[in-house]
C-alpha cells in the first residue's frame, strides 16, 4: 500500500520541478545572456591560441610505458633470512630433548644393572646349594 502511493508522490514531485515556466517563450522577459555582450565579444580578435589545423604536427605527445612484469623463476630457493641457524625455540627442544634421552639412558642402565644384580645374587645361592662349575662371583656378561 505504501509503495504505490511513494511513487505516485514521487512522479507528481518530479513533474512540478521540471515544468519550464510560461514567460520564458515570451518575447519581453529578460534573457540570461545579453545580447550586446556577445556582439562585444564577437567585434575582438581572436585569441592568440587557437586549435591546430588538420594538417600541421600536434604539439605535445603522449606515450603510456607499462613496467615490465619480471616473474622469479620457480627453481629460485626462497630467502632464509635465519641464513640456515637453528632458532631459539629449535635450541631449545634440542637441550629439552637431551636431557629427556639423558635421562631415560640413565633409568634403563639402572634398570639393568639391578637385574644383573638378581641374576647374579640367584646364581650365587644357586650354586652355593648345589656344586657348580661356573665361578659364582663371576657376573652375567652379555
Amino acid at each position: 500500500m505504501r509503495a504505490p502511493l511513494l511513487a505516485l508522490s514521487c512522479s507528481l514531485g518530479t513533474i512540478l520541478a521540471l515544468q519550464s515556466p510560461a514567460q520564458a517563450q515570451a518575447a519581453d522577459s529578460p534573457l540570461p545572456v545579453s545580447l550586446e555582450r556577445i556582439r562585444a565579444g564577437l567585434k575582438q580578435p581572436p585569441p592568440l591560441l587557437q586549435p591546430a589545423p588538420s594538417g600541421d604536427r600536434p604539439t605535445f605527445r603522449i606515450e603510456v610505458r607499462e613496467r615490465p612484469f619480471v616473474l622469479q623463476p620457480p627453481d629460485e630457493k626462497p630467502f632464509d633470512p635465519t641464513f640456515g641457524l637453528p632458532s631459539v625455540g629449535e635450541l631449545l627442544m634440542d637441550g629439552i630433548g637431551g636431557v629427556r634421552s639423558a635421562a631415560v639412558h640413565y633409568k634403563r642402565r639402572r634398570v639393568e644393572r639391578r637385574a644383573r644384580k638378581e641374576v647374579d645374587d640367584a646364581l650365587a645361592a644357586f650354586c652355593a646349594d648345589r656344586e657348580c662349575t661356573l665361578n659364582p662371583t663371576a657376573s652375567v656378561s652379555r
